[in-house]
């Protein structure tokens, strides 16, 4: 990726109005308090917000809170896509600073190196341009995305750009559901979308257990079976076992202390059976047995 600065053109700045509320296409700028509390940025946001005197109390206090919310927040990776006259797009750095742009994708992608950057870069890149999005306010969402979940190396910043890929390619399946005239278009529309969804809930599961570190929870239940009580035991196992036993685990199966009792002691003092050389006693015939018949 080619990186080079671009001068934006600031934002349009309109007067405070008091009460008075936009005209339409306006551009509002807010002033966002560099310090204090959410009471004190009340007094910098009235000189910015048209309309403030018109908003309650409750309403003036929830923008104060937010101000001061984002002002805690640093600004989110930014980058200007420019079309070549040859074909293509070249990516720019949004800002003052090229080098501060740099590092700061360099930390979206969990890299220390452009090299993984560019790869990924133009990987999006690639994806928004064939289905004609590739325009840069959608790059930067793609991009913002990335950065929220703060990827802790490069594995799981590849991991999310497959997984926003497949999110935007499951909802513009779904998007021509609504006007697919013909059974069959709703029918391959539908399945492609179905598949898409599901991959990225399998994504967004290696995600998790990536970030668990091979955490297992293996539930063993054992049932008792004179009194049909179920004693449920849970143990959690890190490393990811063959067969989620920890090494000084019994292999016996079973719970201790549960399970039928073993042979004891007659409690009338006649012991345990013995075997008597007596023959077995005879069964009695069946009800309605006729000897001789059949």
């Amino acid at each position: 990726m080619t990186a080079k600065n671009t001068k934006t053109k600031p934002a349009r700045r309109t007067k405070a109005t008091g009460s008075k509320a936009p005209a339409k296409g306006s551009t509002i700028e807010i002033a966002v308090p560099e310090s204090g509390t959410a009471e004190e940025a009340k007094d910098t946001l009235a000189k910015s917000i048209p309309g403030w005197d018109e908003l309650t109390k409750g309403q003036q206090t929830e923008l104060a809170e937010i101000a001061v919310a984002q002002r805690k927040q640093r600004d989110p990776v930014k980058v200007t896509l420019t079309r070549k006259p040859e074909g293509g797009m070249s990516i720019g750095i949004a800002g003052k600073c090229e080098a501060h742009g740099l590092l700061k994708l360099q930390k979206t992608f969990a890299a220390v190196s452009m090299d993984p950057v560019n790869a990924r870069a133009n990987e999006l890149l690639k994806y928004l341009g064939s289905v004609g999005m590739d325009s840069t306010d959608r790059y930067n969402a793609a991009l913002s995305f990335i950065e929220s979940m703060a990827p802790r190396d490069q594995a799981e910043a590849l991991l999310l750009v497959q997984m926003y890929v497949t999110h935007d390619a499951a909802i513009r399946a779904l998007s021509q559901l609504g006007s697919a005239e013909w059974v069959p278009t709703v029918q391959t529309f539908g399945n492609l979308a179905t598949r898409l969804l599901r991959t990225s809930q399998n994504q967004m599961e290696t995600l998790a257990r990536m970030r668990r570190g091979g955490e297992q929870v293996v539930r063993h239940v054992h049932v008792d079976n004179r009194g049909g009580q179920a004693v449920i035991a849970e143990n959690v196992h890190t490393g990811g076992k063959g067969n989620g036993k920890i090494d000084d685990q019994s292999h016996a199966t079973g719970a201790a202390g549960i399970g039928p009792a073993l042979l004891g002691a007659d409690p009338f003092g006649n012991g345990v059976p013995i075997p008597s050389r007596e023959g077995a006693e005879a069964v009695p015939y069946a009800r309605g047995h006729e000897s001789g018949t059949a």
